[in-house]
């Protein structure tokens, strides 16, 4: 793995900018639309013949050419001009410069025609997980994978974090969402509950891991119990999978993926924003 691949930005490293991208829910990236277009580029170099003085499509691709000028950007067939290079002018300004609704309809228009190849629908479902977008293609469908209640519990917690003094919880949380963005969802997971952990130690001092200091605050009111066996489920659930809190011994990596990663940082926010309000005496 390449330098670039691994590479925080700042603004992730630092928590000025800490929500990652899977959770930007209603948000396009610049390199999102940078992805779409170059792949439908792709795909229009393989299918364009060269005559004399332009170049054409013949056959399966000049049907899916008629149809986004007809069926999607709803214009007349009489004015419809079978030209690569045209096509090419008209789907960089609209990928350039359209609302997330529109593109992404733009992108099931072609994932969804029989005549687009499948190496176009697999790097058009490759660039969403290149550009840790918000969502993926899924059945030839664009599918969310974050959602707006993990967002608002990640910003939530990294403000209430720093209004606390919580400053260790606070970078953890930040951490896992900066290895969501590399998409290290192992190293989130392990990130997410080391947030918990720190926040759980910061009020039970005299604790050394989470679980005794989970039931202290239960003991101390500050913890209902019924939440205190849950989040210890989930707890169990890091320590059992291999390399997810320990170090790897005998996998290379821990079972678990984008969804396992967005779950947890998003329970595990929750969870400190929780213990930091019952804390408070709110």
């Amino acid at each position: 793995m390449s330098t670039e691949d691994t590479y925080i930005p700042f603004s992730q490293r630092t928590g000025l900018a800490p929500r990652p991208p899977q959770l930007g829910l209603g948000e396009v990236s610049s390199e999102l639309r940078r992805l779409i277009y170059y792949y439908l580029d792709l795909e229009i170099e393989r299918e364009e013949y060269f005559g004399v003085n332009s170049s054409y499509f013949d056959g399966g691709w000049k049907r899916v050419a008629k149809d986004l000028h007809v069926l999607f950007f709803r214009k007349s067939p009489n004015t419809f001009t079978n030209s690569p290079y045209e096509l090419r002018q008209a789907l960089d300004r609209f990928i350039r410069i359209t609302e997330i609704g529109r593109l992404f309809d733009l992108v099931e228009f072609f994932v969804r025609h029989p005549m687009s190849s499948s190496e176009l629908k697999q790097d058009l479902s490759t660039a969403f997980a290149s550009a840790k977008a918000a969502y993926r293609i899924i059945e030839n469908q664009i599918v969310a994978i974050g959602t707006e209640q993990q967002a608002e519990a990640f910003e939530a917690a990294i403000a209430a974090t720093e209004a606390s003094g919580a400053v260790a919880a606070r970078k953890h949380l930040i951490d896992a969402g900066a290895e969501i963005r590399a998409g290290n969802w192992s190293s989130s997971v392990r990130e997410s509950i080391h947030a918990v952990e720190a926040m759980a130690l910061m009020l039970v001092p005299e604790a050394t891991t989470l679980g005794p200091a989970l039931t202290k605050l239960e003991k101390e009111g500050y913890l209902h119990g019924g939440l205190k066996s849950a989040f210890g489920k989930l707890y169990g659930y890091t320590s059992d999978e291999e390399g997810v809190r320990h170090a790897l011994v005998f996998k290379d990596e821990a079972q678990v993926d984008e969804a396992d990663a967005l779950f947890m940082l998003g329970a595990c926010a929750s969870f400190v924003s929780y213990l930091i309000m019952r804390s408070a005496g709110e």
